[in-house]
């Protein structure tokens, strides 16, 4: 039995998924290449290629100071393959909380850095006859809609940039396509603290959306509302924006033990 344990463990398949298993149970944010290695009893070098193969896949991600990371596409796959994942348990009250107050259907979307898209993770829907119901399971883009403006106004500045002057598709005659404006769009979302969106990815809805984020204050997607354009009060608008904002702060809270990513200036807006 010995040497098919050692084989299993000197295959490359079996040391990522030894990579994955440790870092999801030490409890640890970050790791070094080094430290990795040497708790796998493998070289640096070895440590390094292994961590290499798994940012390809999005299982893992590097910091900007060299450490490692769980990616994002692991944490997806995680809350695809189990509903019970703590992350999705964890949006499940939130919304429920959020559609009673609101009287509007809630979501949950996650954010994929590699495909630099969104998808809709969690949802509840209203008690309303007439309603809008977001397709989960679909990766989308970022700039159409506050589902997606919510995600896009919080990411780094550079993945920020290439999305926006990239190709950008008008998916309703609402959408907003124009480079300055979107840059411009974006500023006024990270100053209020959410996205408000009005026929933008679908046609005659609503939508109020605020960022959350995770570990190492790692955008994981964003919380917020559909409303049909037919029932909306505009007069509400203050009060659905501060419930929006509220559980995306709990939802961040939840995740992390800390605040929003935004300033504490730009949230007073």
């Amino acid at each position: 039995m010995e040497p098919q344990t050692n084989d299993r463990q000197r295959h490359p398949l079996a040391r990522g998924v030894e990579i994955l298993t440790l870092m999801v149970d030490s409890g640890e944010l970050m790791y070094g290449v080094r430290e990795l290695g040497g708790r796998l009893g493998v070289s640096a070098s070895t440590a390094h290629r292994l961590l290499g193969d798994l940012e390809e896949l999005g299982m893992v991600a590097r910091t900007p100071n060299g450490n490692y990371r769980l990616g994002l596409e692991f944490l997806r796959l995680a809350w695809t393959a189990n509903a019970r994942f703590p992350i999705k348990e964890a949006a499940n009250d939130v919304l429920a909380e959020l559609s009673e107050e609101s009287g509007e259907s809630s979501f949950f979307a996650v954010y994929n850095e590699q495909r630099r898209r969104m998808m809709f993770a969690v949802s509840v829907e209203s008690s309303h006859p007439l309603r809008y119901t977001v397709p989960q399971g679909v990766w989308l883009p970022l700039h159409a809609g506050a589902s997606g403006l919510a995600i896009l106004a919080v990411l780094p500045e550079e993945i920020q940039s290439a999305i926006v002057h990239g190709e950008l598709e008008a998916l309703t005659d609402r959408t907003l396509v124009d480079p300055d404006a979107l840059t411009e769009r974006l500023a006024q979302i990270r100053r209020d603290g959410f996205a408000l969106s009005h026929g933008e990815r679908i046609d005659g809805a609503i939508a109020i959306a605020a960022p959350v984020t995770g570990p190492s204050d790692t955008v994981i997607g964003d919380v917020g509302i559909t409303i049909p354009e037919t029932r909306f009060n505009a007069t509400k608008t203050t009060e659905l924006t501060a419930l929006v904002k509220h559980s995306a702060e709990v939802l961040t809270r939840r995740f992390t033990g800390a605040g929003p990513r935004m300033a504490p200036a730009d949230l007073a807006g």
